[in-house]
């Protein structure tokens, strides 16, 4: 190269050496500027989410992690005044297979097999499924299921259920009630009480899950139901013996005297607790399903009726509280009494027979024309008001669902006739038998009304702590005097049909005095809009030992047909039974009067 050639050329590569190293200088230094600003926000990114959203990235963790649904809920024992259990749940497995979990070897398949009495075959057809997961059984017993566990399979899990087992059969049915298929109370107190018996609080362990949704366990185990959730249990103030035996007598009385039905109500006059209520005929809850509404409903509380008779007892107190009449009371039957343009009878009436009554009487009689007497004397606005008192026409908040408050029309729709018919049970008033026993147990209880109940106490799940007793609710209705009186004279009418009519089977317990009343009164029949023709409601209550009464009985029995249909001569020998049946249980309470 020649020298004018390397002068041509020189400047040029001057001028590009000395620019270019300022160029790369440069874009170094951009590049690691990006670099740390990015490395910076990376820091303060994760920082920031460590310091001040740690608490709620954790909750949402666990959260993505975790079964949103809390593991069984096991519902509380129900058990009768002694702690004899009568709805209980027992734990029962499903066995659920993932396929694409599932590994088991020949020999673990073969045991699988025979416990759960299915063959091998099927076993290797659902595990080859593309389903995510297989129910392979439901319900197992915890035997059967801890022998699953045992064999350790992978992709096999055991999710624990709970089964409501009632052990005493239709012991008590219609006050219990049943549990359906999603473990939710359908009746009774499993009803009215299901939010206690599930007690959902806690919530206890939750299932680790995957991202594809399954879980994060390799074997099947029994460890989630020791973390499931356990309901309160509760108490009731029903004797499991005696139910069982009422039962059975009302049973049979229903069979022997052919009717439709009946119930029979054993009660405490002086705390209202309920010692045993029987529905004849009853269901088994166990197997709710094979039973119409009809028969799982407890008419008892829910159906009303004309109680007839029986509420002479109503009037004739009523009467005396007001000071309308006194215990000496007289009144010349003539065995009919024409008011308006209608005629009342007594159900013995005999063309010119004439008779002078008293107020004893009147109950062994059972008058209706004296009941109407009396009843007439009354201003219908006080009598209305008295009845109210009793409790007629309004619910006595018992604790099972469906309760009617019966029916007492108002005072200012009643006619002279409609005074007369309320005066004897029929007409313008029906009740619920446990509306009718709760208030005879007026007088019983010295003119004071408790308020019917059948629960006793709610518990902690595992019994050893009180969560709440049943507060007893009185209030004053009539004087002690005048329920006194009456129950001299219910006892005296008692007496005397015991002494001098050998025909008379009602009240009659050995060695205790009886005070009660029959009713017998004509069935309504709403499809043909009056009285069924020659169907009756044969009713009788009564409480012993008459003058410190420790037990209240009522039997109702709908259309019995035979015997009569009287209530003298069908519920009379059933409520003798039931008596004979609480002397011989209770002999240390009845022992206390003597």
């Amino acid at each position: 190269m020649t020298d004018s050639e390397s002068k041509l050329i020189s400047p040029q590569k001057a001028k590009t050496g000395a620019n270019s190293k300022p160029i790369i200088i440069w874009r170094v230094r951009l590049i690691q500027v990006s670099l740390l600003l990015f490395f910076c926000l990376i820091l303060g990114k994760t920082l920031y989410l460590q310091i001040f959203q740690a608490k709620d990235l954790k909750k949402t963790a666990l959260n993505q992690k975790r079964l949103s649904n809390l593991t069984t809920i096991f519902r509380g024992e129900i058990t009768d005044c002694k702690g004899v259990a009568l709805a209980i749940d027992t734990a029962r497995f499903n066995v659920i297979l993932r396929p694409s979990n599932y590994k088991a070897s020949i020999g673990q398949t073969e045991q699988l097999s025979k416990i759960l009495g299915i063959t091998e075959e099927r076993i290797d057809t659902l595990r080859n499924t593309k389903n995510k997961f297989v129910k392979l059984a439901s319900f197992l017993s915890r035997e059967k299921a801890d022998e699953i566990a045992k064999l350790r399979i992978a992709g096999l899990q055991l999710d624990p259920v709970n089964s409501r087992e009632y052990p005493h059969g239709k012991l008590a049915a219609h006050l219990l009630g049943f549990v359906s298929w999603d473990s939710s109370g359908q009746a009774g107190i499993e009803q009215v009480l299901n939010k206690e018996l599930t007690n959902a609080k806690n919530e206890s362990s939750k299932v680790f899950m995957r991202g594809d949704g399954q879980p994060l366990i390799k074997y099947a185990s029994l460890k989630p139901i020791i973390n499931s959730s356990f309901g309160q249990q509760v108490e009731l103030t029903i004797d499991s013996k005696l139910q069982y035996k009422i039962e059975q007598i009302l049973d049979s009385g229903i069979k022997e005297f052919k009717a439709q039905r009946g119930t029979a109500i054993v009660l405490n006059p002086k705390n209202g607790e309920i010692m045993a209520w029987a529905n004849s005929p009853s269901y088994d809850p166990n197997f709710y399903g094979h039973y119409s509404p009809a028969q799982t409903v407890n008419w008892a509380i829910s159906q009303i009726y004309e109680p007839g008779s029986t509420f002479k007892v109503l009037t004739v107190a009523s009467a005396l509280n007001l000071g309308i009449i006194k215990t000496d009371y007289k009144y010349i039957d003539e065995g009919k009494i024409k008011i308006g343009n209608k005629v009342i009878y007594n159900h013995d009436y005999k063309a010119g027979k004439v008779k002078e009554i008293d107020l004893a009487q009147l109950f062994r009689f059972s008058s209706n024309t004296g009941a109407a007497d009396i009843g007439l004397k009354m201003k219908p606005e006080k009598f209305y008001e008295q009845l109210k008192k009793f409790g007629i026409g309004e619910k006595t908040g018992i604790e099972i669902p469906g309760e009617s408050g019966g029916v007492l029309k108002d005072y200012k729709t009643w006619r002279e006739i409609d005074i007369a018919t309320t005066s004897f049970g029929q007409g313008s008033v029906a009740v619920t038998p446990l509306q009718l026993a709760s208030s005879i147990g007026v007088i019983a209880n010295h003119g004071e009304w408790v308020q019917p109940h059948i629960i006793k106490s709610i518990r902690s799940a595992d019994g050893s702590k009180s969560i709440k007793q049943t507060k007893i609710i009185k209030r004053k209705v009539i004087s002690s005097r005048v329920a006194n009186n009456v129950s001299d004279l219910l006892a005296q009418s008692i007496k005397d049909n015991l002494e001098q009519d050998i025909t008379y089977m009602a009240g009659e317990i050995p060695n205790y005095e009886v005070a009660g009343k029959t009713g017998t009164a004509q069935k309504y029949c709403p499809k043909i809009g009056h009285y069924c023709p020659g169907e009756t409601i044969a009713s009788f209550i009564g409480y012993f030992p008459a003058q410190k009464p420790e037990f209240l009985i009522l039997v109702v029995i709908d259309t019995p047909k035979e015997a009569g249909g009287w209530g003298n001569t069908v519920a009379g020998p059933i409520f003798n039974r039931i008596g004979e049946t609480l002397v011989n249980m209770y002999p240390d309470r009845l022992s206390k009067i003597h």
